[in-house]
């Protein structure tokens, strides 16, 4: 009798813990936004000097009736490119894994730049007739620091010059001349970087057409997509595509940061930052964003308009009169 009592407390238990882990595992999964397609980007080794061979290496993850195709890159100053090529295709949860490889020699010191780089993609129209259409993702840029072979030298004390073999002076003054010279050189070099940096820092984000303000041009741009008229013609994925670069303008505009060039991800956990920003508003725009990802990436039909809450959305996050006037 007591065994069996034990073998049903037991039962009674891990029945209990399955369900607990069942609907756990369900909220989990519906919490989830699995991106149709999504770019990332790397360099290889972590350190650099003259001379080196640094390889860059972009995957795009993607759902797999998208195809991607390798882009064509313009490498910058200080880089030159010797070698690209692709490794073979992946698949891991049901999404394919397409990765980019570029080999490029180190001709430059200082902070080098990979500009963002657009990658073309086909994806299947949602009609159904067998066509695909054409999209565009952007991978970020990348950096990578280039150290002077100075700087790798490390500190000279406890080194001894080997006696030479006759009494002949060495010619000391040549040698720090030449040590000033190379000095004074990275030093340049570090003070045009610097300044690069801050000149690109303040051009990195794109200004609003002068006059309007972050609200008035997305309202106008609104009422220009709207009486093309997209919608009726059947353009649904044109009618999405451009209006998912108005929303993500808007929010450049708005909140100052590169929101053409984030994941929708990004953009919500960059949102944690801004406390003046209601949670209503932020579960608004991440559903914004959501929504037309998937209706332009053809991987969801067309059921209601984003329009309007794009609109709902302005009017409710614009500045009031009163913040306006302490702004300024």
């Amino acid at each position: 009798m007591m065994n069996t009592t034990i073998s049903v407390k037991f039962a009674t238990e891990g029945f209990l813990l399955l369900t607990i882990l069942f609907f756990s595992a369900s909220f989990s999964i519906a919490d989830e936004i699995s991106n149709p397609v999504s770019v990332t980007t790397r360099i290889t080794p972590d350190t650099f000097t003259l001379g080196d061979i640094a390889t860059y290496t972009i995957t795009v993850q993607h759902d797999l009736d998208i195809h991607p195709t390798a882009p064509d890159i313009e490498p910058p100053k200080g880089l030159e490119l010797i070698e690209k090529g692709e490794n073979p295709p992946q698949e891991i949860n049901e999404q394919g894994i397409d990765e980019y490889w570029y080999k490029f020699r180190i001709d430059d010191v200082g902070r080098l730049t990979l500009p963002s780089v657009p990658i073309l993609f086909s994806a299947p129209s949602q009609k159904g007739d067998g066509k695909n259409i054409q999209g565009t993702i952007h991978a970020p840029e990348a950096s990578l620091e280039v150290q002077a072979l100075l700087d790798l030298q490390g500190s000279q004390e406890g080194i001894h010059d080997i006696k030479p073999l006759e009494d002949y002076p060495l010619p000391w003054m040549n040698y720090f001349w030449k040590t000033l010279g190379v000095l004074a050189l990275s030093g340049l070099f570090y003070f045009l970087w610097r300044k690069w940096r801050s000149r690109s820092a303040s051009l990195t984000l794109p200004s609003s057409t002068p006059g309007l303000t972050a609200e008035q041009l997305a309202f106008k741009e609104l009422e220009e997509l709207k009486n093309k008229g997209w919608l009726q013609l059947g353009r649904i994925q044109d009618h999405s595509f451009e209006l998912s670069e108005i929303f993500r303008r808007y929010l450049e505009n708005r909140y100052q940061f590169p929101a053409r060039e984030w994941t929708t991800e990004e953009i919500a956990a960059h949102f944690k930052h801004f406390p003046s920003l209601s949670k209503s508003l932020k579960l608004q725009a991440r559903s914004i964003l959501t929504q037309t990802d998937r209706v332009k990436f053809a991987r969801e039909e067309q059921t209601e308009d984003e329009m309007q809450p794009i609109i709902n959305f302005i009017r409710e996050a614009q500045p009031q009169p009163s913040q306006t006037a302490n702004q300024s």
